[in-house]
């Protein structure tokens, strides 16, 4: 199956200069958040393929403005061919109006996600907004990464854990773009990415 992910920064090459051939065989759209509704309602009509989102601690329009045609699996586990598809939005702070939580906080909508992923028997990608604790955090406490991510990650042993947040380079030399977590590799989907996944 072909992912399109998306994260963070509309990409002015999707937007403005889009070429149907350079997408071409998309499966499913995921967006680990922080982008427009009308850039997500943008990519599910010119590529035929279900958007699945959470919302990042910008989406706050969301709630009013959902993008249309799209499906939130914040707190969800949908099913897409096979796989079994969840994930919690918003990052570290305080202030639960920006769709901020700490470590406390995201680790009890953890506890809830739990019964999600026992009801769909397993978790075959997990898409969260922040990263897992140790990939592409920063100095920051703003945009450290949630423990409990990775352990939920370490626990059920997804195929991938998409997020976003960081505004890292996809370029194969950024070793915070992509890397590996038990058995689960974890990607920064900052812009957009390509990623291949069996089912």
């Amino acid at each position: 199956m072909r992912i399109l992910a998306v994260s963070d920064v509309e990409s002015n090459f999707i937007w403005e200069h889009f070429d149907p051939e350079v997408f071409r065989g998309v499966d499913l759209i995921i967006s680990c958040g922080d982008l427009k509704s009308s850039y997500l309602q943008f990519l599910v009509s010119m590529i035929p393929a279900p958007l699945f989102y959470i919302h990042g601690n910008h989406d706050g329009h969301y709630m009013t403005m959902p993008p249309l045609g799209c499906i939130s699996i914040d707190g969800l586990v949908a099913q897409f061919r096979g796989l079994r598809i969840g994930g919690l939005g918003g990052c570290r702070g305080t202030r639960p109006d920006g769709m901020q939580y700490t470590e406390i906080a995201m680790a009890r909508r953890v506890q809830r996600f739990r019964r999600e992923i026992k009801r769909s028997r397993g978790l075959d990608v997990f898409v969260t907004h922040a990263p897992p604790t140790g990939f592409g955090s920063e100095d920051d406490e703003f945009h450290a990464g949630f423990d409990c991510f990775r352990n939920l990650t370490l626990e059920y042993e997804p195929d991938l854990h998409l997020y976003g947040h960081v505004h890292l380079s996809g370029n194969p030399v950024n070793k915070h773009a992509a890397g590996t977590l038990g058995k689960t590799s974890v990607v920064n989907c900052t812009g957009y990415r390509f990623i291949t996944i069996n089912n």
